[in-house]
């Protein structure tokens, strides 16, 4: 009868162990990643990135364009859902062979085409925007598309566009194509 009972503490502890180890593992992911909304428009044919984005880590950018390299660092921690839609309409070819219809001393804005889906900005209201500052063009009352824009000065804007990162290298390239025409985005490569 003792090692009937013994079997079933044993069961009983291992059970327990279990459903411990199912909330940490949730707990942890729910830390790792975040749900995000991304809403499909009517009537176009793009698909959105699935829900889940990494909410760690640097993402590196290189954006080739006719006027030489931009390197970007974007950081998933501060806007997880943009950095997650960026990088996966850069891996998809959303941006190759597109113009920066935007292009000024001030700002450089690429990617104006519709990527069939929208989401929420990701705002603190505490946002500053420098030179180098890249950041999705907000839309209201839509939201964030597949619009991005790079500041070539420091500028004084209403919290209202989701920063995803900065420019690392290439200052000389943003000059340039801010005051020669035409200013095409080549490709994006990430890593």
């Amino acid at each position: 009868m003792r090692h009937w009972k013994r079997v079933v503490a044993v069961l009983l502890v291992a059970a327990i162990a279990l459903v411990v180890e199912g909330w940490v593992a949730r707990a942890q992911a729910a830390a790792f990643f975040k749900n995000c909304r991304y809403e499909r428009v009517p009537g176009e044919t793009g698909r959105p990135p699935y829900s889940l984005a990494p909410t760690i880590g640097l993402v590196k950018v290189t954006i080739r364009t006719n006027h030489g390299d931009l390197i970007l660092t974007l950081d998933r921690s501060t806007a997880p859902c943009a950095v997650h839609s960026f990088t996966y309409l850069a891996v998809k070819r959303f941006y190759n062979q597109t113009a920066c219809p935007r292009h000024t001393p001030a700002i450089l804005e690429c990617g104006t085409g519709r990527p069939g889906y929208h989401f929420a900005p990701e705002l603190t209201g505490h946002e500053t925007y420098p030179r180098g500052t890249v950041a999705l063009s907000n839309t209201p009352p839509v939201g964030n598309t597949g619009a991005f824009f790079i500041l070539g000065a420091d500028a004084t804007l209403p919290p209202t566009s989701t920063i995803i990162g900065k420019v690392t290298a290439g200052a000389t390239v943003l000059d340039r194509l801010a005051t020669t025409q035409p200013a095409t985005i080549q490709e994006v490569l990430i890593g």
